[in-house]
């Protein structure tokens, strides 16, 4: 049975990590549980243990079980997709392909793909919402990347990074195939700019 300054402690830790990872301020976490400001300040930093409903309030506010907050040994989510369960989510009639490797859940998003082109052939990108940014790292071959109006030709062993707002373009290049591998970063709060800043934002496509 743990003791009392050990529940303290994993509860402190778990709440303060749940808490950034939902993007919520101390204030925010606070009202959501209907406590004071100072007891969640308290909880986070092990000063005492909290009562039964305020573990409860600060669960639903988490959304997650109260087993959550007070599990002090719980081991760390470890999830591997073999090769074979990887799914291909698009290839075209020259043998292009996108394999979506692995991903994460909602609210913040992240997903790791492997694309293999042929030279001449090419994928359009639709935007994505404001705030989520691409990575891109050549394995092989030659890439050229269209984002808005601005054009890079990579070579193997080149990465880029670009906010994905816009529609963008990957295409092969001669003479041989561009493999290359893509992460997707789109944070929970994505999206939560109004239409019109968006547009304005958005640069013209060529």
């Amino acid at each position: 049975m743990q003791s009392p300054d050990a529940v303290a402690a994993a509860v402190g830790r778990n709440v303060r990590a749940l808490r950034r990872r939902h993007r919520m301020t101390i204030d925010a976490l606070a009202t959501a549980a209907g406590v004071s400001r100072g007891t969640v300040i308290q909880i986070e930093t092990a000063r005492g243990n909290p009562s039964i409903g305020t573990l409860v309030g600060l669960a639903a506010a988490l959304r997650v079980g109260v087993a959550s907050l007070v599990d002090g040994d719980a081991e760390p989510c470890v999830v591997v997709r073999r090769d074979a369960e990887a799914a291909r989510l698009w290839s075209s009639a020259a043998g292009s392909s996108a394999v979506f490797r692995i991903g994460t859940d909602p609210p913040d998003v992240v997903e790791l793909w492997d694309w293999t082109l042929q030279p001449g052939d090419g994928f359009d990108g639709e935007a994505h919402p404001m705030g989520a940014q691409e990575v891109i790292s050549v394995l092989s071959g030659r890439l050229e990347l269209r984002v808005g109006r601005t054009v890079q030709e990579l070579d193997a062993g080149d990465t880029v990074l670009f906010q994905a707002h816009v529609r963008h373009r990957y295409s092969g290049l001669r003479p041989g195939p561009v493999r290359f591998v893509m992460v997707v970063l789109q944070p929970g709060d994505a999206g939560l700019v109004p239409p019109t800043a968006i547009a304005e934002a958005e640069p013209p496509q060529l």
